[in-house]
């Protein structure tokens, strides 16, 4: 389990539950040998949720105007760019073991760096602007 904040929005919070989780049915998935097939239905929902909540971050920062914007934005288009590139090597190489290292490490690692820095920092901003507006 991932030991992450919670931050001052509700449905980032709520999408980062479901984050969370859906990484942590991939990994079991994998460990279960699961077939192939369920293993991409629950990997292009990860990207889907992924766009979607990335998207609905975005949108409220520029509504906003939250002056590290283009930093944030950047680090969304970076992760989603190697989300699609390693679902795309599982789909043609169908290595389970990259598949669960870069789920447990690397998603694992981004995930809570990111949460505890950018996404506190940035829900408290936006939390912070739609009170007064």
């Amino acid at each position: 389990m991932l030991d992450y904040p919670q931050v001052a929005l509700d449905f980032m919070n709520r999408d980062h539950a479901e984050f969370v989780a859906m990484r942590s049915q991939l990994l079991d998935l994998v460990s279960a040998r699961a077939p192939e097939k369920d293993l991409d239905t629950l990997l292009d929902e990860l990207l889907r949720h992924t766009r979607h909540h990335f998207a609905e971050e975005e949108r409220l920062m520029q509504e906003t105007r939250f002056p590290p914007y283009a930093m944030h934005k950047s680090e969304h288009d970076h992760v989603l760019a190697d989300m699609s590139a390693r679902i795309a090597s599982w789909k043609r190489e169908r290595d389970a073991t990259a598949l669960r290292d870069w789920l447990d490490k690397a998603v694992g690692n981004w995930f809570v760096t990111h949460v505890g820095t950018m996404d506190l920092v940035t829900a408290g901003y936006i939390e912070k602007k739609l009170q007064t507006n």
